[in-house]
């Protein structure tokens, strides 16, 4: 099963874990880095809109790597991931709001039905790691 894993470097927030299956976040981070190549998918879409019609920067929801390393390079750059958590959870935020007040995104919700609880959990995570005053970084695992 393919996850998005969440972690912060502070010493107080402890691990950070989602309450449903990742899988639909980690999609529309993976369409959202995929929408500026020309990705046509919904979840493309939809980060396309929040960011030209809501203004909003979805880099911190593109700003992820894989956690199973094979190289030095690998290792690098998952080292690059690491994030301030304050954009990542104004951008969760704004893209759970959008979800939320168009009726037209009815149907991205029933196709990827944990992505309103997924956000949430997301803000949560990176409003804990920012209080903390501490990086936080998305990876992925595909299973």
């Amino acid at each position: 099963m393919s996850e998005l894993i969440v972690e912060s470097d502070a010493p107080e927030p402890g691990p950070f874990a989602f309450s449903v299956d990742s899988g639909d976040l980690l999609a529309l981070c993976s369409f959202g880095y995929a929408e500026p190549l020309g990705s046509q998918h919904p979840l493309a879409d939809f980060m396309r809109r929040l960011r030209t019609e809501g203004g909003i920067d979805v880099t911190p929801l593109t700003t992820f790597y894989d956690r199973d390393t094979t190289d030095p390079a690998d290792t690098v750059n998952l080292e690059a991931a690491w994030q301030d958590p304050a954009p990542l959870a104004v951008v969760a935020a704004a893209a759970r709001t959008a979800l939320a007040a168009d009726a037209a995104h009815a149907t991205l919700l029933a196709d990827f039905p944990n992505l309103a609880t997924l956000l949430d959990e997301l803000t949560a995570m990176a409003s804990s790691a920012n209080k903390h005053s501490a990086r936080i970084r998305l990876s992925f695992t595909l299973g």
